[in-house]
């Protein structure tokens, strides 16, 4: 029942998150549509963003979490634990300090690199730097703050780092309409918005971890064997844990050379990172501290049987979500951001970027969900050799889409592909590792979900074809009946044809205490 609540409390606190960035993402889609501005911004808030996915969702976790577990459990040591958190702090200050001052140097540079198909326009370009030396003081306040959200999750406080997103999306709405009165140009207003983002959730984070008992400060790290050992866990599973990000920064490149596919990837992109942030990502911070402590205790048969009720589950709720998006991605776009400067042109490009990202989201989610097993047995350089390869196959196809004109789809479509190897790759090998096995009955199971997922799909599609409203609010009031009614099909269907059962009885949400 741990986890369950665990991944409950991530869950509901991802959702009020998301829900404001669909918000702030409205009001940008309002003011500046998609446009020279939207596309300077979103390129300089990918850098910060991708740290913050990067520490915040996966790779510091992967390689944190496993030894501070370790360390809470050892009692040999008085207080090795806080000796360890501080010395990772004082690295992770100095060497942040050291890499923001290196990029305000040869910011230029660095974004010519990143997006060399912004420098076709001097405009354009100019924006980006000028965008970019604000918003890289994020990334040294939110990946400080993922050292904190490590800390609280494997105390199993998980409420308040999955609470932190929201003071950034709360701050970039403040934002739009304080600060957007001192410059006229949005870009700025939003730029300098995440650069307070940054420093309220450093605040925030550093409160209650000082409340845990770990207060933390600069000073000169001690470079220990545990230290040694955690950095040589870091650097695997940042490629490790976040193929996806890495690809989506890669992507960035050949968008840059598309015209709007940079806004038309970003906004399709924070809708599918909804299913993909409750799911995925809630399961595998859930998990995490849990398998970790299973496998410090030798319970290696326990863990593969809660890996397994963790695939159950994010099958469950993934393959439903996956249609929905299929299904629904025109009117989800078109009620959302479709209005003001947003057009309904650029609402037909983005609800196609959206349809072929929800193809994988599957692979997406369940990536997340079995690298734990992974990284609970402190293995990170497995699953980096795997995403080095599935870079490798984006890099490629991206090459291949791009000189065959098929546009931003193409780079969409070479993510995709490289998801689903990453996931093939990371099941087999360890299976190959005898770290995980199906369960009996498993293709049972994934037929029982398949069948009340795609009876919500046939609703969803009759639905469609009799909503028809031109008008923002009624498409925002059809959009709502489309989803509750898709749900209510699902959850009926899923009664009556025994997938509900296997949610039910799975070992996450067992009543005996997992951990």
């Amino acid at each position: 029942m741990q986890i369950f609540r665990s991944f409950f409390t991530i869950s509901f606190f991802i959702s009020l998150s998301r829900i404001l960035g669909f918000i702030r993402d409205m009001l940008i889609a309002r003011f500046i549509g998609v446009s020279v501005i939207s596309d300077a911004f979103f390129a300089a808030f990918r850098l910060p963003n991708f740290f913050r996915r990067v520490f915040a969702e996966g790779a510091f976790n992967s390689a944190f979490v496993p030894i501070f577990v370790e360390k809470l459990q050892d009692s040999k040591e008085e207080r090795s634990d806080l000796t360890f958190v501080r010395n990772i702090f004082s690295l992770l200050f100095f060497a942040l300090l050291i890499f923001t001052i290196i990029f305000q140097i040869f910011m230029p540079l660095f974004m010519k690199i990143l997006f060399p198909g912004f420098f076709n326009d001097p405009e354009k370009s100019n924006l980006l730097i000028s965008f970019s030396r604000i918003t890289i003081f994020y990334l040294i306040f939110i990946s400080l703050v993922s050292l904190f959200s490590g800390i609280l999750n494997s105390l199993n406080k998980f409420a308040v780092p999955a609470s932190s997103p929201i003071i950034l999306n709360s701050t970039l709405i403040f934002s739009i309409f304080v600060f957007s009165k001192f410059n006229e140009n949005y870009g700025y207003a939003l730029s300098w918005g995440v650069f307070l983002a940054g420093i309220l959730q450093f605040l925030w984070l550093f409160f209650f971890t000082f409340k845990s008992g770990f207060l933390l400060y600069p000073k000169i790290p001690v470079f220990n064997k545990d230290i040694k050992k955690f950095f040589r866990k870091l650097l695997p599973g940042i490629v490790g844990a976040n193929v996806m990000q890495i690809n989506l920064l890669l992507d960035s490149i050949f968008a840059s050379m598309i015209t709007g596919a940079v806004s038309y990837l970003y906004y399709a992109d924070r809708i599918n990172q909804l299913p993909l942030a409750m799911i995925g990502i809630a399961i595998g911070i859930a998990l995490l501290p849990t398998l970790s402590r299973k496998i410090k205790s030798g319970e290696n048969e326990q863990a593969i049987k809660l890996q397994n009720a963790a695939l159950e589950v994010g099958l469950i709720l993934v393959i439903p979500a996956t249609l929905a998006l299929t299904c629904l991605a025109y009117p989800i776009i078109s009620s959302l951001f479709e209005r003001g400067a947003f057009t309904s042109d650029q609402s037909l490009n983005v609800a196609r970027a959206l349809m072929f990202y929800s193809f994988g989201l599957p692979a997406y989610v369940l990536v997340k969900v079995m690298e734990p097993a992974f990284f609970s047995r402190g293995n990170t350089r497995s699953p980096m050799n795997i995403a080095i390869l599935c870079l490798i196959s984006n890099g490629v196809l991206n090459v291949i889409f791009y000189f065959s004109n098929l546009g931003f789809v193409g780079i969409i479509l070479a993510s995709i592909i490289s998801s689903y190897l990453n996931l093939t790759l990371l099941i087999t090998t360890l299976i190959k590792k005898n770290n995980f096995y199906f369960e009996r009955g498993f293709l049972k199971k994934l037929l029982l979900i398949l069948i009340p997922s795609l009876l919500m799909a046939d609703s969803l599609i009759m639905m469609r074809l009799y909503f028809d409203n031109e008008d923002s609010l009624n498409k925002v009031i059809e959009l709502i009946i489309m989803v509750s009614s898709g749900i209510a099909v699902y959850a009926i269907a899923s009664y009556f044809s025994g997938s509900l059962d296997i949610l039910i009885k799975s070992r996450m949400f067992k009543k005996k205490r997992d951990n």
